[in-house]
């Protein structure tokens, strides 16, 4: 879109907003009607899940409704809304890791289902610890931070000292002798 056509959208926004701010209904639905696409299209390229994007549309519009009263006519539309959108994003994102945190499953716990149990040809448990015990300290240590605490290969370079290349070569290889010890 040109600069002429950007500007016309949000001058026609802005309009809309305005008057559905003075109880024009028709307005106010013509408004939430062609903001639904541009919802859909900012949230979409964000999430780590698209089957969601319909919950948190229908959040924005809701924030879009209860908050229309603050909106100010004389400024421009898009951002106001672009900022709602952002919080509703930020909300959804916040509330969906923290479901996955809950999902974690700790192989200390006693209920552990057998199949996560690692036995026979691939070796036990305790044969796994050995195998991680045997590795030199910085492969160890670059093990546990980027396979057992997740962190990535930058986090654990900045951690170390290592470059990101040779952060990445000390896992590679790591686990190539944790394999072949097994």
């Amino acid at each position: 879109m040109t600069d002429t056509g950007e500007t016309q959208i949000n001058l026609y926004w802005r309009e809309m907003a305005a008057k559905a701010q003075k109880g024009d209904s028709a307005a106010y639905r013509t408004l939430l009607s062609d903001l639904v696409p541009v919802i859909r299209r900012s949230v979409l390229k964000s999430l780590p899940n698209p089957q969601h994007v319909d919950d948190i549309v229908q959040e924005v519009l809701i924030s879009v409704h209860k908050a229309l009263h603050t909106y100010d006519p004389k400024r421009p539309f898009m951002p106001w809304v672009q900022s709602i959108i952002n919080f509703r994003k930020t909300d959804y994102l916040r509330h969906h890791y923290a479901q996955h945190e809950n999902m974690k499953l700790s192989l200390d716990d006693p209920d552990t289902p057998d199949y996560l149990i690692i036995s026979g040809e691939g070796g036990s448990t305790k044969d796994i610890e050995d195998a991680f015990d045997s590795l030199p300290d910085q492969q160890k240590q670059v093990v546990a931070l980027m396979k057992i605490k997740g962190y990535s290969a930058e986090e654990v370079s900045k951690k170390t000292g290592l470059s990101v290349s040779a952060v990445k070569v000390s896992a590679h290889r790591a686990i190539q002798k944790i394999r072949d010890r097994l």
